[in-house]
């Protein structure tokens, strides 16, 4: 698992070459949510992260929190194909096995950041 991670992953991450680009924020309308997640710290301290596919296959990234002295950052998420993000199960909702190592590692770094 990554090093000094403040997340818990139920799953590890796939192997695969993925990587991220910080980009501007997005408007995710008219995109399918294919994973979210939040992890709370004590009382005041809430972090967010949804993946969001566009109409055009491309994944983004927006981590994200109710709380506002904590900043806002958004990725795109490249090497991963589309296909290969499992449907989200009814009784269990999204799955993280597919979440590349890249996107958990920015996850991470910017909890770290903006705690």
């Amino acid at each position: 698992m990554m090093e000094d991670a403040l997340t818990y992953w139920d799953s590890e991450a796939p192997t695969m070459d993925a990587r991220v680009e910080e980009i501007e924020h997005f408007d995710a309308r008219g995109m399918c949510c294919v994973y979210g997640r939040g992890d709370h710290f004590g009382r005041h301290r809430s972090f967010n992260m949804d993946i969001w596919k566009t109409r055009d296959g491309r994944l983004l990234m927006r981590c994200w929190s109710r709380c506002e002295d904590i900043d806002w950052r958004s990725f795109e998420i490249k090497g991963v194909d589309p296909g290969e993000i499992p449907e989200k199960d009814k009784n269990t909702g999204f799955r993280e096995s597919w979440v590349p190592k890249a996107a958990r590692k920015a996850y991470n770094q910017w909890i770290q950041e903006e705690f």
